[in-house]
């Protein structure tokens, strides 16, 4: 009899507890079976002969140990399977692709605990000991790479008949090189793609892997732009940095593709990560011009090492058919590829993140490495770069210019008509002389640095803070006798200095502005109550709001003495003072906005009138005012449209998507959501673009759509491992790590999670507000549950509870959610029921239907915790009924499960297995789903019921 047939009648139970025994260390196996009772311990010896020979069923221990297999060993069938074979658990439906040593099937699960398809590998049988050598190695490798890019290995293993296979994610997707043809993508968009790739490869040189055979083939793009690269079958792992030969790739077996071989290989050398570097040239090279840089031909080793040693390729540019990628290729882009095809390694890049780096450089408009660090060249990198900046300089001082001569012409109108036009003259001269005195400070300033150019070495190191620092050091000294033009200079080199995230630097011209404003003009002025609100923004965002506060009273207290308190100077205060209350004192906050933005509807649309209504969009949704929070939108998106300014749209319908998550419109919502993202891509706009994807992440989290939370928050997560402790993100980057962690911990890996938890907390800001602290001490804690260290969570949870219960609102809500499942987890399930009774949902709260649904299921999963079984199924029996109604349910799936495995033990404890078993399995399969199936205490916990009520259930038959 075949291993597995012997146990098939009573396959489900011992399914359950193999799944069971396999989350265990070895060494505690045996234990395990001693420790079987009752009608376990009935399955004690067929499954200490599982758990001994491991053979003939696939599990995941097969990640850790192949079996080797002799060629006589292998069916002669192996290589005759068809369309609706079983292999393991899997039926193959259709062959995707067949090589040399053997063959990749479209298949999917036939055991009923998930629905996935797969691509599913299997050998040649002439390979034998061979392949059986190259399948371990891939599948040992791919258990190592866990990246968003790299396709992912599910399960590998033996079938019943003996044949091993490798059951992988199944990618839906064109080779990179198809799908560029097809859809025609710009020079940004392929270096995009290309960069995905590289994060990749990347990613498998940090764990000693050589990838070995990079080609078009092996890199597919998704219809929503995801790379996934495939194929680590010649991978091999490194021994201090190069790889050994094997049989497998010695020249007369090897497995690679010529056009995109390096020359190491071709010569058959040991191989380091420059290999696959100048294969992912080659790759680049094709994706970016059209073609290859030459085609090999088939000859012998020595004379395709001969070939490639007198060949030097022609320029991507001079190869693009297309004039306009040619364009864009010239020049920096010709250069990061000669470099990365350099025959020998050593004069390559030295790693696959120093080749992404310096495309990112030329998508930053950055200087690249490979190019000539020729004073010039910086120079022009620096101009592009700092384009904005340059154009309001340039602006500025043309400005300038004109104003000089239209002030000097004012003045001597002026004077002609004596005593009525004294005042007007006198206007005139002070803005001639102050646009004289900064147009020279400006010119003086960049002339200083072009003087420099005798020194190569101090023009290429000047920076543009390096500017801005030369500027204000010089003002007061060099503008002493115009102080119009010091106030002038003030503001706008803090203005610089704030867009490029050096607040610090902006703070100190802030206040010598603000103070030489109310000297000059009185502390009532339009120009003092503007300085003002600038210097408390930037105390704001620098969370010093004690000061911010202060110094946005003052101003507010002196707007009171003027005739006219309802101009744009009053608005920028009531909106400054709103966003410093909105972290102490909410109903405040929202009188600030409402007054804001009243202003700013009489006044009309203006850039500043647009950020009031922002802020009550804001302040009025955190009060649960969602109608006005809506209606605010909408007048800001109309000011913005017919201002014709679409580069903050992406950053406002981000926060219509949430506030349409608010009102339980989710499907529009995730619309909205990824919308924002396309709006912030087109307008290149890096702090959009990373808050977008962030909001989309935290959506997706929050609607527990798990595995498209991770996928979204991945590239998030590696953009703020690239970041240095100073950036000019603010506490954007925690807030990635902080719901990169809680995903992480409710998908099932709780231990990288909590890890990621803390690198969040590291990165929060010293003065960072009680509430969002306390938000992260929440999610430490529950990730510190679902590791089953209830002691450790407790102090972070107590913590947690004092931080964020005075705000109130939705945070204090979700901190007491996660102390309810504490008390659950100590044995306080009563208290934890008392403390949900006493704490109903509070006005700030969102409140739809989905909303209420999980409410009531926590409701259910508290009353089924402390025993009341009959009314915690009667709850989740409701909630079911009315999550099957809904026209959104795609959003309450995860609800959904966790009612369905509630009212399946509860049918389980009173005894009512056999209708307990249908809603356990409906829940598991929605489980598997949702979670990682190996992993999650939850999966593992529903598998232990399903086996009870399938054994009662049997029982109950005879």
């Amino acid at each position: 009899m075949k291993p597995l047939l012997q146990f098939q009648a009573d396959w489900p139970v011992i399914s359950a507890l193999l799944d069971e025994a396999l989350n265990l260390p070895t060494s505690e196996h045996a234990a395990w079976l001693n420790g079987l009772n009752d009608e376990q311990a009935t399955y004690r010896e067929a499954l200490r002969s599982l758990l001994a020979h491991q053979a003939g069923i696939e599990t995941d221990d097969f990640l850790n140990r192949l079996p080797v297999l002799e060629l006589d060993e292998l069916p002669h069938s192996a290589d005759g399977v068809r369309p609706g074979s079983y292999i393991g658990a899997y039926r193959l439906i259709s062959e995707i692709a067949r090589g040399g040593m053997g063959t990749v099937w479209l298949a999917e699960r036939s055991d009923g605990l998930m629905k996935r398809r797969v691509a599913l590998k299997l050998p040649r049988v002439v390979w034998g000991d061979t392949f059986a050598e190259r399948l371990g190695r891939e599948r040992e490798i791919l258990a190592g790479l866990e990246h968003q890019h790299i396709a992912r290995l599910y399960d590998a293993g033996v079938d019943a008949q003996g044949r091993p296979f490798l059951a992988m994610e199944y990618v839906e997707g064109q080779s990179i090189d198809a799908y560029c043809q097809v859809h025609s993508p710009s020079v940004r968009e392929r270096i995009e793609l290309l960069l995905q790739v590289m994060a990749a490869v990347a990613h498998a040189h940090a764990r000693l892997v050589v990838h070995r055979d990079l080609k078009p083939a092996n890199i597919l793009v998704t219809p929503t732009g995801e790379v996934r690269l495939l194929d680590f079958g010649i991978a091999k792992l490194m021994e201090a940095g190069r790889t050994n030969a094997t049989a497998l790739t010695e020249l007369d077996g090897r497995a690679l593709t010529l056009d995109y071989a390096s020359p190491e290989q071709i010569r058959g050398e040991s191989l380091g990560t420059a290999s696959d570097i100048y294969s992912m040239a080659v790759v680049a090279y094709e994706v970016l011009s059209g073609t290859r840089p030459y085609r090999l031909k088939r000859a012998s080793a020595a004379e395709l090492e001969e070939a490639i040693a007198s060949i030097e390729p022609p320029l991507a540019s001079s190869s693009a058919t297309d004039p306009r990628v040619a364009r864009h290729l010239r020049g920096d882009l010709d250069s990061i590829l000669n470099r990365a095809l350099k025959k020998a390694p050593g004069e390559r890049y030295l790693t696959m993140d120093a080749f992404a780096q310096d495309l990112q450089h030329f998508l930053r408009g950055e200087p690249v490495e490979a190019r000539p660090d020729r004073w010039g060249y910086r120079a022009s990198k620096f101009v592009r770069r700092h384009r904005l900046q340059m154009a309001a300089g340039t602006v500025v001082v043309a400005a300038l210019v004109a104003g000089t001569s239209v002030a000097l012409w004012q003045a001597r109108v002026a004077r002609r008509s004596a005593e009525q036009a004294r005042t007007e003259a006198h206007r005139a001269e002070v803005e001639a002389a102050t646009a004289k005195a900064v147009q020279g400070f400006i010119e003086s300033v960049f002339n200083a640095n072009s003087r420099n150019e005798a020194d190569p070495e101090a023009s290429r190191s000047t920076t543009a803070r390096e500017l801005l620092d030369r500027g204000a050091e010089r003002i007061d000294k060099d503008l002493a006798s115009a102080p119009e033009a010091q106030l002038r200079l003030y503001s706008l080199l803090a203005e610089m200095y704030v867009g490029m995230g050096l607040q610090e630097r902006a703070l100190g011209l802030e206040r010598r502005g603000l103070a030489l404003a109310i000297r000059l003009h009185g502390p009532e002025s339009a120009v003092a109550l503007s300085a003002a609100s600038d210097l408390g923004q930037t105390l704001d965002d620098m969370g010093q709001r004690d000061e911010a506060l202060a110094t946005l009273l003052r101003a507010d207290e002196a707007a009171r003495g003027r005739h006219d308190d309802r101009d744009s100077a009053r608005m920028m205060i009531d909106t400054g003072l709103a966003r410093v209350y909105s972290f102490t004192e909410l109903p405040k906050a929202l009188e600030r906005a409402r007054r804001a933005a009243e202003i700013a509807r009489s006044l009309g649309p203006s850039q500043d009138g647009i950020g009031a209504l922002a802020m009550l969009a804001i302040m009025a949704r955190k009060s649960g005012y969602l109608e006005e929070a809506r209606q605010a939108l909408m007048d800001e998106a109309a000011w913005i449209d017919q201002q014709g300014d679409t580069g903050i749209l992406g950053d406002l319908f981000g926060v219509l998507g949430e506030l349409q998550s608010d009102l339980g419109q989710f499907a529009l919502a995730e619309t909205t959501l990824n919308r924002s993202i396309t709006l912030a891509e087109n307008t290149r706009n890096p702090q959009n673009l990373h808050t977008a994807r962030y909001r989309l992440a935290r959506f997706q989290y929050e609607n527990r759509l798990l595995n498209d939370a991770l996928k979204t928050a991945d590239p998030e997560v590696q953009w703020v491992h690239t970041l240095g402790r100073q950036h000019e993100f603010g506490d954007l980057p925690t807030l990635v790590m902080f719901n990169f962690g809680r995903t992480l911990a409710a998908y099932g890996d709780a231990a990288r999670g909590l890890a990621a938890i803390d690198e969040a907390r590291a990165l929060l800001p010293p003065q960072q507000a009680a509430d969002r602290l306390g938000m992260l001490l929440a999610a430490r804690a529950e990730a510190l549950l679902e590791l089953q260290r209830p002691d450790e969570a407790h102090a972070d949870l107590e913590r947690a509870v004092e931080m964020t219960s005075a705000a109130g609102g939705p945070r204090a809500e979700q901190v007491r959610i996660i102390r309810r499942r504490y008390l659950v987890a100590v044995g306080k399930a009563d208290e934890a029921l008392e403390d949900f009774s006493a704490n109903p949902l509070k006005a700030g709260t969102p409140a739809n239907t989905l909303t209420t649904l999980r409410r009531e299921a926590e409701h259910a999963t508290l009353l089924l915790a402390a025993g009341q079984d009959d009314m915690a199924r009667t709850t989740a029996e409701r909630v079911r009924a009315a999550i099957e109604r809904l026209p959104e349910r795609r959003f309450a799936l995860n609800t959904e499960a966790r009612m369905s495995a509630l009212v399946g033990e509860a049918l389980l404890r009173d005894g009512h297995a056999a209708e307990a078993a249908p809603a356990l399995q409906k829940a598991l399969a929605m489980y598997v789903e949702q979670y990682d199936p190996v992993r999650n205490p939850a999966v593992t916990a529903l598998r232990r019921l399903l086996a009870q009520a399938q054994r009662d259930t049997k029982h109950e038959g005879m």
